[in-house]
């Protein structure tokens, strides 16, 4: 009995159910068409009606292809096809929908992506968006709001038309007859909860920003609505969340696995390598004159033509282990003043990409380039090659080297005469005076060197290397020569009681030769490494490309990014610069107790001999650290301009300085009133009866020059003048 009172109980309330569901519709998401049509909106005769016509058909007449709306929320609620019931077309009402519209559901409305406007059968706008149909006789606007849901349209980019997948390999979509469809690449992201997607083609990223490819063994990645997340597979680090229309996916093209691609102006961020490519994806460069380069970005037609910076990447794959692993692509940067192309078979126009991307060759470093694959198989060249494109400097970004030629030139006149000066008198050819004349002479070669690069271009360029390393011999030596001149002065004040009997019994020549071995030495043995490196190089940052396009080192001086100038100008010539000043303050405390010592010692012929020493081997001290200025200044401005570029008015004035260093060295070594008496003797301009007549003043300056000019040694034993003439001078 109690077994038939719950089955009728049971009956009569699955009955009320039924009776309460069949008075009201169920919830329904109305998609306008099936997922084999595409919705257009049609007009003729000024009557406006939206029909659904077959994909293929749109293909064929109209040459139009687009991936419709993709779906899966039956899990949810119900989800049918059709325009609106109980509506004709022109009764529908059409409404924009965007990411954020929440959407209606109910048999009274239907969304889909309106792909096409045809008049008259004539196809006049083909802008795909996202529309909403809603039928203007059954619009229940009182339970509008009851009807919305928390359901919104996405948004997601295929990076390749429908039957392509992307090539990491060229960087380009190719065709591939098992490539996903839309439906199949929705199902590949693995999305957990309904979904409503709106699936566009191709990435278009801004001209600042590099297209990154992604591929799955290096990255992971997970989509919410439009925004993806990437993380990398090897530090776990998460990138920044990547909007709508930032990036896009694919499946790999020859491999299962997917790809993506995203918009971004830091590689870094995603440990990717960048360059910038010239034409579009999927176009490259065909010559139109055969006697040159000019060209117009083409359709590729075969794999030839496909992208392929190899000749650029694998130098580097050589030398940075993995640097290349994850790429992007840039577009052609904008240039105002045009554009040149880099001429492989020109020496002058050597060229290579650093490690951060940028492109070194003879006249820059710069992220204002491109790359691009020039078809030349139908000129007599008969071949594909890819190569570089410069944007052109404007003149007022470009050194007036004609006032640098005018100013080095007068440096080394200078320093002709200085040297003419110190070979000529045999007074200043002692031991400091004979390490003088070794780094004038080399100030000279390098001045004389640098003076003709920047008179003209110097067209032959077996001359423009050896000019190159004439510079860089130059200054080295010079600087080992002034490391020289510090020392011996350190050592002639720093050995008054440690070291005085050997200094007796060593002889200035010795001396000498132990000077030359090693201020030679490091400059035979920099230069004959910097070229070997240049000539059978083993790693760019040791590739000095002297005299590559221009004499020097074979791109822009005092940039960041150039290693080779470091390496073996700026590093070396810094340890030189920094010894020198360590020398130099040694000598001033040793200075200083001399002068203390000196003065405490009484009047006589051990006392005048000695005062006399202290203020010959000062003066020394004096010159050497003029000199060591000059040249000090020189390599600090060097440095600093290589991490600071601005202003440009600053380095002008540094760099005048610079070119000045010539002028300055013979207004310290010559422009003086003894050196003025000396060459008047020696030319006979002086009376020999002079000091004989009692000139004292004369007699004086010639006594005190020449006890400047002799060495130490000769100090103990010579007796030119009476004690009394000594203190006198």
């Amino acid at each position: 009995m109690w077994l038939q009172v719950y089955w009728c109980i049971s009956v009569a309330l699955m009955s009320a159910s039924i009776n309460a569901n069949n008075d009201s519709d169920p919830a329904v998401f109305r998609k306008c068409c099936s997922r084999s049509q595409s919705l257009i909106k049609v007009t003729r005769y000024d009557n406006d009606n939206f029909e659904c016509i077959d994909r293929q058909k749109m293909e064929n007449t109209y040459n139009i292809s687009y991936f419709p709306m993709v779906l899966s929320a039956e899990r949810f609620i119900l989800v049918s096809d059709g325009l609106p019931d109980l509506c004709d077309g022109s009764q529908l009402m059409m409404s924009t929908v965007d990411s954020e519209t929440k959407l209606l559901l109910s048999p009274n409305n239907c969304y889909d992506r309106l792909i096409a406007e045809v008049v008259n059968d004539t196809l006049t706008q083909n802008i795909p968006q996202t529309v909403a149909l809603t039928c203007l006789v059954n619009n229940d606007t009182e339970n509008a709001e009851d009807n919305k849901s928390s359901l919104e349209i996405s948004h997601i980019r295929k990076c390749c038309q429908k039957g392509q997948s992307f090539d990491v390999k060229y960087h380009l979509c190719r065709d591939n007859g098992n490539s996903w469809d839309e439906e199949k690449l929705i199902d590949n992201l693995n999305l957990t909860s309904s979904y409503i997607y709106e699936v566009d083609i191709g990435l278009h990223c801004k001209s600042d920003e590099y297209a990154v490819e992604l591929k799955q063994n290096n990255y992971s990645y997970s989509i919410q609505g439009s925004i993806l997340n990437v993380w990398s597979r090897k530090d776990k680090i998460k990138s920044d969340s990547l909007m709508r229309g930032d990036w896009c996916i694919d499946q790999e093209y020859g491999s299962t696995e997917s790809v993506v691609k995203v918009c971004t102006k830091n590689c870094a961020a995603f440990g990717a390598f960048c360059v910038r490519k010239c034409c579009p994806e999927g176009y490259h460069f065909k010559v139109r004159r055969c006697n040159s380069l000019v060209s117009t970005c083409t359709k590729n037609d075969d794999v030839q033509n496909y992208f392929n910076p190899s000749k650029y990447l694998e130098p580097l794959k050589a030398d940075y282990v993995g640097l290349t692993d994850i790429m992007g692509l840039g577009s052609q940067p904008e240039c105002p003043e045009g554009r040149f192309v880099l001429n492989n078979s020109d020496p002058r126009d050597r060229h290579r990409l650093t490690p951060e991307g940028w492109l070194e060759s003879s006249i820059s470093i710069t992220n204002d380039y491109c790359l691009e694959m020039f078809d030349r198989r139908h000129c007599p060249h008969n071949d594909v090659i890819v190569s570089a494109v410069l944007c052109f400097i404007g003149e007022i970004k470009i050194k007036d080297f004609r006032v640098a030629f005018v100013i080095n030139s007068i440096s080394s006149v200078c320093l002709a005469l200085t040297l003419i000066v110190y070979c000529w008198l045999p007074e200043l050819r002692n031991l400091h005076g004979r390490t003088l004349i070794c780094h004038v002479s080399m100030m000279l070669l390098a001045y004389s060197c640098l003076a003709r690069v920047q008179y003209s271009q110097v067209v032959d360029n077996l001359a423009c290397k050896l000019l190159g390393y004439g510079i860089y011999f130059g200054f080295v030596a010079a600087f080992a020569w002034l490391n020289v001149m510090c020392f011996d002065i350190w050592w002639t004040f720093g050995s008054v009681r440690t070291v005085q009997p050997l200094r007796k019994s060593s002889s200035e020549r010795r001396r000498f030769v132990w000077y030359s071995l090693y201020a030679w030495s490091i400059a035979v043995l920099l230069t004959l490494t910097m070229f070997l490196l240049d000539q059978y190089p083993i790693s760019i940052i040791f590739d000095a490309n002297i005299g590559n396009g221009a004499c020097w080192f074979g791109s822009l001086q005092n940039v960041k990014l150039d290693w080779p100038h470091y390496i073996f100008f700026v590093i070396p010539m810094g340890i030189i610069t920094g010894t020198n000043f360590m020398l130099w303050i040694l000598t001033a405390r040793h200075c200083a107790r001399v002068k203390s010592e000196v003065h405490r010692l009484q009047a006589g012929s051990v006392g005048d001999r000695a005062k006399r020493r202290f203020r010959i081997d000062r003066a020394k001290y004096v010159l050497t650290g003029k000199l060591w200025v000059v040249m000090g200044a020189g390599w600090v401005s060097e440095l600093l301009s290589t991490l600071v570029t601005q202003p440009l008015w600053l380095w002008t004035i540094v760099d005048l300085f610079n070119e000045l260093q010539g002028v300055f060295i013979f207004l310290i070594l010559v422009v003086k009133p003894k050196l003025y008496y000396l060459i008047r003797k020696r030319l006979g301009l002086e009376k020999p009866d002079s000091q004989k007549n009692g000139t004292t003043s004369s007699a004086r300056t010639s006594s005190t020059f020449l006890s400047r000019t002799i060495s130490s040694d000769e100090r103990a034993n010579l007796r030119t003048y009476p004690p009394t003439n000594n203190k006198q001078s």
